[in-house]
């Protein structure tokens, strides 16, 4: 179980927060204090910190994996460090503040039959990807494409994944998001969707039903926008 630990007074500022392992040992002089993400000051060492193992939005609360999965931990193979990034949202711009958010992890020493991972679908945070003002709907597809999910399955996955819970994630200018799964190039059951997207309540979704995600299947991520307030082009950014 992962419990977010957001600081009182704080609600509205800590907008998400991603936790990522490590494929290089960290060196202790890098250890002791934060580092601005993406900045000249921050460790070079960071940057192998890629992988992303749990996330955290805005209005969720706690995640509780299902009673046959877990976050592995402790073993040879898993990630001696993580990294935890926190995204804050302060449109007054109000300076001085100090934050002390964060994650709790629940942990069991009762091995769980399978263990969890994250796969990342969607859009990609890219200058590339800009959406018009005044635009009461703009929609923007992400593509996780068959020969993408075919070479990250293919040889260690054969039989797939199995997809227990979504996380649909986006920012002020987003209304819906679907994610659709084909296979075979016809359309599955949509794995997850929002057609009442909030900014401030964005919380995992539970499958009913485990989904299978096999080699050579591919998956859209629909994001659904409107700038009709807006008079700018919204550029995405990290």
């Amino acid at each position: 179980q992962i419990e977010p630990l957001i600081q009182k007074g704080h609600e509205n500022l800590v907008h998400h927060i991603l936790l990522y392992q490590c494929s290089s040992n960290l060196n202790d002089s890098v250890l002791d204090y934060g580092h601005e993400c993406y900045h000249p000051n921050m460790p070079d060492s960071f940057l192998t910190c890629e992988t992303v193992i749990f996330a955290w939005a805005i209005g969720g609360e706690g995640f509780t994996y299902p009673p046959h999965v877990g976050l592995s931990i402790g073993t040879a193979t898993d990630p001696q460090f993580v990294l935890m990034e926190v995204h804050y949202d302060n449109p007054s711009y109000t300076e001085g503040l100090i934050d002390n958010s964060g994650l709790r992890l629940i942990y069991t020493p009762v091995i769980r039959k399978y263990d969890a991972g994250v796969i990342e679908a969607g859009l990609w945070v890219s200058l590339f990807h800009n959406i018009p003002p005044g635009m009461p709907e703009f929609v923007s597809e992400g593509h996780c494409t068959l020969e993408c999910l075919e070479e990250a399955l293919g040889a260690e996955r054969p039989a797939g994944i199995n997809v227990f819970a979504v996380l649909l994630h986006a920012h002020l200018a987003g209304r819906a998001i679907r994610m659709r799964h084909f296979r075979n190039g016809e359309e599955q059951k949509l794995l997850a969707y929002d057609d009442e997207f909030d900014f401030n309540f964005q919380e995992f979704q539970y499958l009913k039903e485990e989904r299978t995600i096999l080699p050579g299947d591919n998956l859209i991520t629909e994001c659904h926008y409107s700038t009709v307030d807006r008079i700018r082009m919204t550029w995405v950014r990290k």
